[in-house]
């Protein structure tokens, strides 16, 4: 990751949300959050480590790609399969929201030093 500067980027944003997450209990959220995060390690893992800012949003996570854009389409294909092969067969079922976005964004630093991006281009995929 380049430092942080004022310098805007156009990445493509991957969004992903566990539903209904905050309405489970605590054993199903981390059971629920324990797949998701397998399935997601898996789905990166051919992405280089310096073209992706991932950010855990606690119910899910926001993927940032810096390098091909097209990454965050493959990314989601293999969750997207792996979800519906699999997340709907755990217990209780892991559904899953995604929202894909191309826009502008900053990197910067957040509080305890990691990478993190700022912008529409987020601000965005969440939304989608």
């Amino acid at each position: 990751m380049e430092e942080s500067s004022n310098k805007t980027i156009i990445c493509s944003v991957l969004f992903l949300d566990i539903s209904e997450y905050s309405r489970k209990q605590v054993s199903e959220q981390i059971t629920l959050k324990e797949g998701f995060n397998s399935f997601l390690s898996s789905a990166i893992r051919n992405v280089p480590i310096n073209d992706r800012i991932i950010l855990d949003t606690g119910d899910g996570a926001a993927i940032s790609f810096l390098g091909d854009v097209g990454d965050a389409i493959r990314v989601a294909l293999l969750l997207r399969e792996s979800f519906f092969k699999e997340g709907v067969l755990m217990t209780p079922p892991l559904l899953v929201r995604m929202g894909i976005n191309l826009g502008p964004v900053r990197l910067v630093r957040d509080i305890n030093g990691q990478p993190n991006i700022v912008g529409d281009g987020i601000n965005v995929a969440q939304r989608v």
